[in-house]
């Protein structure tokens, strides 16, 4: 279910992304394409995810 989530939740922020681009972008709207780099932000994100950090063994 986690794995659904993760890809929907990509899904949406590609087509929201591309959403505010287009309408934006003729109009000269500042707002949709800010809003559609903070949504390119999140696919992004949601793709390549955060790296986890990792506890070094002692040694």
């Amino acid at each position: 279910m986690k794995v659904l989530l993760r890809v929907v939740f990509v899904i949406a922020c590609f087509f929201a992304a591309v959403a505010c681009w287009q309408f934006g972008v003729p109009i000269g709207g500042g707002l949709f394409i800010v809003l559609g780099l903070v949504f390119e932000g999140l696919f992004w994100t949601g793709i390549f995810g955060r790296k986890k950090k990792t506890l070094d063994a002692p040694q």
